[in-house]
């Protein structure tokens, strides 16, 4: 079973967040549920958690390329939880809305909507959109010590970081090897850019945008609803890496570049 929960905050003046802001969120989230906390905390890789950065009615609300996160009194900003562990949820229910100090600022939080998905289905369709809504980091095979992103998802990497979450996390287990990844998810057009953003005071350089696959495989279909739910690539368990996938409609050859964008 998997959940997802809304949350909705708003703050008693303006407050200047930390550049990445799903810090905000994963402090919310500590008050509301020690279990969260101290999974968190869990060093292990694809933790079955996923938590958003904020966002207000333009998106997401992130400090990146050198611009800074702003949250302004008395307007309403969101964020969501996806999750496993029936104990995290018997915690957010204990505890429906709180209001917590932090960053110099009183903010209200509360939980508006929670959803229970038992089986990840996907909208059938041969073209998807992928929306890379934060700073995505995706690796390539670890040559060397220190972390290096692609720029760009590459079918096989792309899936390759969905797969390795999913086999953690779900009973039915998924292979794709690297040339069927590139028969599988074939790249139709793409607003693919690199973008830099900052995490615990270093710089973090990886890419966001979007990019239009066509999709013939049941299997990608459902991977690729999976990533709508923990997001994709490095550090997904704290914002980084969330997509908006969503089916597209429009015929094969050069009109493909002009209906895709937005």
């Amino acid at each position: 079973m998997i959940y997802v929960a809304t949350f909705k905050l708003k703050a008693d003046h303006d407050v200047v967040l930390p550049p990445f802001t799903s810090k905000v969120s994963k402090s919310i989230l500590a008050y509301y549920s020690p279990t969260y906390a101290k999974l968190s905390e869990d060093p292990k890789p694809f933790k079955p958690i996923r938590v958003t950065v904020l966002k207000d009615s333009k998106g997401p609300v992130l400090a990146v390329n050198g611009r800074k996160a702003i949250m302004k009194g008395g307007e309403d900003y969101y964020f969501s939880f996806t999750f496993m562990d029936n104990n995290i949820l018997k915690d957010l229910m204990g505890k429906v809305n709180a209001e917590v100090e932090m960053w110099g600022a009183k903010i209200e939080a509360d939980i508006i909507d929670l959803k229970v998905i038992d089986e990840v289905k996907y909208e059938d369709s041969s073209f998807y959109k992928v929306n890379f809504l934060t700073p995505t980091l995706i690796q390539p095979p670890k040559k060397v010590k220190e972390n290096r992103f692609l720029l760009y998802p590459y079918s096989y990497f792309f899936l390759a970081s969905i797969i390795r979450h999913w086999n953690a996390n779900m009973d039915k287990k998924v292979n794709v090897t690297f040339l069927k990844s590139f028969l599988y998810l074939k790249e139709v057009d793409h607003g693919i850019k690199p973008v830099t953003a900052n995490y615990d005071g270093k710089p973090v350089r990886g890419f966001w945008g979007w990019i239009i696959y066509e999709v013939g495989e049941k299997k990608v279909k459902e991977l690729l609803s999976y990533a709508n739910l923990f997001g994709v690539g490095k550090s997904r368990a704290i914002g980084f890496g969330e997509v908006k996938v969503t089916p597209v409609s429009f015929g094969k050859g050069p009109q493909v570049a002009e209906n895709s964008k937005g």
